[in-house]
């Protein structure tokens, strides 16, 4: 039915374009040889990029060992994570293919305790895996853009069999990150008795694994998280520090600074110290920029050569590019390159002023002028992250950092009773900022929530922030604030009255539909939750009503209590204000709820919503139970029909075959064989259908039978499995947007 598609592939237009450039180089290079070379050096980054990005699509693991049982051999690299639900590793497989798999050991009462994973181990394991798969909404996670920037080339899960085996310990061979396995391990007796222990352990070695669900949520509400993990800061902080103390007392001696500068020698130490950071933190990807950050600086001093600042910077963002040229697609190297260029400009402002004065204009100005970068890439900011990273970011930096890494200094040197001491003082002081933290995040003006459009709109809004903070000789500074207001609060969605918004969420093997019209908002189930904690309502659902700016929801339906269609709803109530909840399953709902029943009508902004299904006077139960709901403009409508079945489709076409005809069905059961009879895709009869099912799912929904009958009843079909998120908009015509296609990337898995 479909087939992956690398989206690399360059059209003739594109070629044409690419060799006229090339020509232009050459012909103007004598004329104009500087930028003849930059445009040059622009070339071969393009081509850099383009030659990983096909090696990487290229490793994929080939369809033939996909979607069913294999045992593979291969080796655990980096930190295993383990949870309580689970473990969580990255497996290079060695036999019978190769490649780098993201790979999830469960707990459950089939499977055996999951036992303690080491690095460097080799195992014989049992798995199951699948084609890297993401959903496709606005304001959710692009899991797909991560795994490709990661260089995973399969995901998957261990399944119980006796055929999963130890092969071999890891050899004796040391590595980073055995070296990070075994300070885990030794310090997990001491940091299990403290607090804020998981954010200790992520400050040493960069482990994140036991950082509480809690404390993630704290900081994330405040935009503090890049304080709680090793990142560029951390490591210049620390690679300064050291710096400036070899400085210092090398001066003392001036025999020694006669033959090696104090300068020089601090830079040697201040550059083993980044390196010896960034190694404990297994050198990944953030803390490997970091330390190539540092090393240009370092390099600088060491060689003596005298270049301005923003020549140090260029060649640490060109190295950086050269080293991994996917860097381009993490969060962390747009914001570690953004802020310091703001440090940079920051430093130069207010020379005359204080050196206190001057850290707290640098600390402000990095929270405001990070908001654009912040509120695009998470679709969220926090209005008090000024106030709450002024706080953090000294806390952190002076006391909680430097004391966490003596305190591991401390364990290893076995003076455990120091060690806990500085343990302590450190756990303290983040105990005494989450109450700070805490107050700030209660207040509800303290989030906002932005979507996505273009980046036209992502430069606009950085220029205004810009301008905000440019010396006052700007006369234009005034024009920032309603120009920033405009940006960020203005309407998604221009819906009018008479007209219907219908967005079909991609939720995988399951349903989640959001109706909007002009001033109402109805929600039509809410996904699946799963035994790994993992909930759509959570990941998909509350990211795209927050990205819409909406807090209110008039109505919940919740069609039939299937996990795929109720899971996501406690997420749901948590988050949003809800004023009436129908349903045919009230006693699977804590909240005072309403059961649907044929008859239930209202309008909202001259629309019309009526419910044809479940009839008072029938029995039925499970999914023909399902609500059916109506939604009517006056020249179309929608028919959401849950997972209703032939018995139900037969009772609808029998006793109210006039209210059927719909423009457009969203496809009863997700497209199943026990579904869309003929009789009543005839009584609806509508020219499009929308199918809601997970990316080859295991009930191999839609049937093709199924498909095959809308084709023959010349119905347009869109699957949320291939076109991500569908947006329907009911007004004088039909107007229908795919997430998946109309925001195509290369990396994207795309249906043909």
């Amino acid at each position: 039915m479909f087939s992956l598609k690398n989206t690399l592939q360059i059209s003739p237009v594109e070629w044409g374009l690419f060799f006229t450039f090339i020509l232009v180089i050459f012909v103007s290079f004598k004329r104009h040889k500087a930028l003849s070379l930059n445009l040059v050096a622009l070339v071969l980054g393009f081509v850099w990029m383009s030659l990983t990005s096909t090696q990487v699509l290229k490793n994929q693991i080939k369809d033939i060992y996909l979607n069913k049982p294999i045992l593979v051999t291969g080796e655990i690299i980096e930190l295993p994570e383990k949870t309580v639900r689970n473990t969580k590793f990255i497996f290079k497989a060695h036999s019978p293919f190769q490649g780098h798999l993201k790979l999830a050991w469960y707990n459950h009462p089939d499977n055996p305790k999951v036992p303690t994973l080491h690095t460097g181990d080799t195992w014989q394991l049992l798995l199951k895996l699948k084609h890297n798969n993401g959903y496709q909404n606005l304001g959710g996670f692009d899991y797909e853009k991560w795994l490709f920037y990661k260089r995973i080339d399969a995901t998957g899960y261990v399944r119980s069999s006796s055929a999963n085996q130890h092969i071999s310990a890891a050899d004796k061979v040391p590595s980073a990150d055995r070296l990070r396995q075994n300070i885990r391990y030794s310090l997990l007796p001491i940091l299990e008795k403290q607090a804020f222990g998981g954010v200790i352990n992520a400050l040493i070695i960069g482990d994140r694994s036991l950082i509480t669900d809690k404390h993630w949520l704290l900081f994330k509400a405040t935009n503090t998280t890049h304080l709680s993990v090793i990142s560029g800061l951390h490591i210049g902080l620390i690679s300064g520090f050291v710096f400036l103390l070899v400085q210092f007392l090398w001066r003392y001696s001036t025999r020694l600074s006669l033959v090696v500068p104090a300068p020089v020698m601090a830079a040697y130490f201040g550059l083993l110290s980044a390196f010896l950071y960034a190694l404990v933190a297994g050198f990944s990807v953030p803390t490997g920029r970091a330390f190539i950050m540092a090393s240009v600086v370092f390099a600088s001093i060491i060689f003596k050569r005298h270049h301005h600042i923003w020549q140090l910077y260029s060649a640490a963002l060109l190295l950086v590019l050269i080293n991994n040229p996917l860097s381009v697609f993490s969060v962390g190297f747009w914001l570690s390159f953004y802020v310091v260029a703001v440090i940079i400009y920051g430093v130069g402002q207010y020379q005359n002023k204080s050196w206190l004065y001057r850290l707290l204009y640098i600390q402000l100005l990095i929270s405001i002028a990070t908001l654009p970068l912040t509120i695009w890439f998470f679709s969220a900011g926090s209005v008090l992250s000024p106030i709450a990273n002024l706080v953090a970011i000294p806390v952190f930096s002076f006391i909680v950092t430097p004391l966490s890494l003596i305190g591991a200094l401390l364990t290893f040197s076995e003076l455990l009773y120091l060690s806990e001491i500085s343990f302590s003082i450190a756990n303290q002081a983040l105990i005494y900022l989450s109450y700070i933290l805490e107050y700030l995040q209660q207040f509800d003006f303290n989030q906002w929530h932005y979507a996505q459009t273009s980046l036209i709109d992502l430069t606009f809004f950085i220029g205004i922030v810009f301008i905000a903070i440019l010396p006052k000789a700007l006369k234009l500074r005034w024009l920032s604030a309603p120009m920033l207001v405009l940006i960020l609060f203005a309407p998604n969605n221009h819906i009018e009255d008479n007209s219907v918004l219908i967005t079909t969420l991609d939720v995988g093997q399951g349903l989640a539909s959001v109706v909007q019209t002009k001033h109402h908002t109805l929600l039509f189930d809410t996904g699946a939750k799963y035994r790994s904690g993992f909930n759509l309502g959570e990941s998909v659902i509350t990211p795209y009503l927050q990205a819409q700016h909406i807090q209110h929801l008039d109505k919940v339906i919740i069609s039939h209590g299937d996990n795929d269609h109720i899971g996501g709803l406690d997420n749901i109530l948590d988050n949003f204000k809800v004023s009436e909840i129908l349903t045919s399953v009230p006693e699977k709902i804590q909240p005072t709820t309403l059961p649907c029943q044929t008859g239930q009508n209202w309008q909202w902004d001259g629309v019309i919503f009526e419910i044809l299904s479940p009839d008072k006077n029938t029995h039925f139960k499970g999914n023909n139970a399902s609500c059916v709901l109506k939604i009517s403009t006056p020249k179309h409508s929608v028919l959401l029909t849950g997972d209703i079945e032939r018995e139900a489709e037969h009772h609808l076409v029998k006793n109210n075959k006039e209210k059927l005809k719909s423009t457009v069905l969203l496809s009863p059961h997700h497209g199943s064989k026990t579904s869309s009879t003929q009789t009543f895709l005839e009584a609806v009869s509508p020219s499009l259908v929308i199918v809601s099912s997970g990316f080859k799912n295991r009930f191999h929904h839609p049937a093709k039978t199924i498909i095959k009958r809308y084709q023959l009843n010349n119905i347009k079909v869109l699957q949320t499995n291939c076109s991500g998120q569908i947006n329907i908009l009911l007004d004088d015509g039909v107007e229908f947007k795919e997430y998946r296609r109309d925001f195509s990337r290369y990396y994207l898995r795309q249906c043909e």
